[in-house]
């Protein structure tokens, strides 16, 4: 903004209006993005990716008919897949989407299932639940689809809102030398 100042003097402010806070999170809740090194102590950190795996195509995949505490399998994904006239790509972005709205959903991916998209060579997977795995199965989704170096999206909502099997996603995580971080994930609609 200018503004004029005696003698026809002008002064353009340029600096950033910013508000000084604390900013502190668990960085395995809300919308996050988890990396090799969650799992696996040797694994790749989220700032040894480069920004393209964080901005990708995707498929939607519609799994609203999966239970609570009901495990997606092969067999669920390639319905959704036939079911939305798509078939998976080499390297782009798979969401999971359980549950219409924003509560979050307690399905998960079973071992059969990320071993699927494993198969199918996915870049990312992405839930609208908290986590991929279902808790008493030690993390096998995890387990299966890090060890292929396929990062793992978790805690999405307003799946409901993507009206399009297939779309853009931006999903960039803080850039820490963390295993996890916190992504603000974003639809990019044709």
């Amino acid at each position: 903004m200018r503004r004029g100042i005696g003698g026809g003097l002008k002064v353009v402010d340029v600096s950033d209006k910013f508000s000084l806070e604390q900013y502190r999170s668990n960085a395995h809740s809300g919308t996050h993005v988890d990396s090799p090194a969650y799992i696996f102590p040797d694994g790749k950190k989220i700032e040894e990716f480069g920004l393209e795996r964080f901005m990708t195509d995707a498929a939607l995949l519609d799994l609203t008919h999966k239970k609570p505490g009901q495990g997606i399998d092969d067999e669920d994904l390639e319905a959704a897949e036939e079911a939305a006239g798509l078939a998976l790509r080499e390297g782009e972005s798979v969401i999971l989407y359980t549950v219409p709205g924003v509560s979050p959903s307690n399905v998960y991916l079973s071992r059969n299932g990320a071993e699927y998209l494993e198969f199918k060579r996915v870049g990312l997977v992405g839930i609208d639940a908290g986590s991929i795995d279902n808790s008493r199965y030690a993390e096998m989704a995890h387990r299966v689809l890090l060890g292929k170096g396929i990062l793992i999206l978790e805690g999405l909502r307003n799946l409901d809102s993507i009206d399009s099997s297939r779309f853009r996603l931006a999903s960039f995580p803080l850039k820490l030398g963390a295993a996890t971080a916190p992504v603000r994930a974003v639809a990019i609609l044709e």
